[in-house]
């Protein structure tokens, strides 16, 4: 355990030097919740619905963190518009939950997320 704790101890001490943008850290975000939602569906689609859940309340998990705690006024007049984008995605989430056809549900909520993944991963 104490070679564990070391470990530990010394990855969190090297995280510590890192620089990440929070550009950066959002589309790491972003990204797992893309990773998320598409295994998901991919359990979905081979009958795993004990796995399908787990990805599912993992996404679900992660677009109540980015709804609830994103400063959305330092965005100016479009974070009312981002905050209602995270809500409408999280809505989007809880409602396939009650389809018919939950991949297709999914799949819709991936294709709003791609263009926004691949913009905050774009250089500026």
């Amino acid at each position: 355990m104490t070679t564990t704790n070391s470990q530990a101890f010394s990855a969190y001490a090297a995280s510590s030097r890192l620089t990440a943008s929070p550009r950066d850290v959002l589309a790491s975000v972003h990204e797992e919740l893309y990773r998320a939602i598409g295994s998901a569906k991919f359990a979905h689609e081979q009958g795993r619905l004990d796995q399908m859940c787990r990805h599912a309340m993992r996404a679900t998990q992660i677009l109540t963190v980015l709804s609830t705690s994103l400063d959305f006024s330092a965005a100016g007049p479009d974070g009312k518009t981002l905050r209602s984008f995270y809500q409408y995605v999280l809505d989007s989430m809880v409602r396939a939950s009650r389809r018919k056809d939950v991949s297709n549900s999914y799949q819709i909520v991936l294709d709003l997320l791609r263009p926004f993944c691949k913009e905050l991963r774009s250089e500026k």
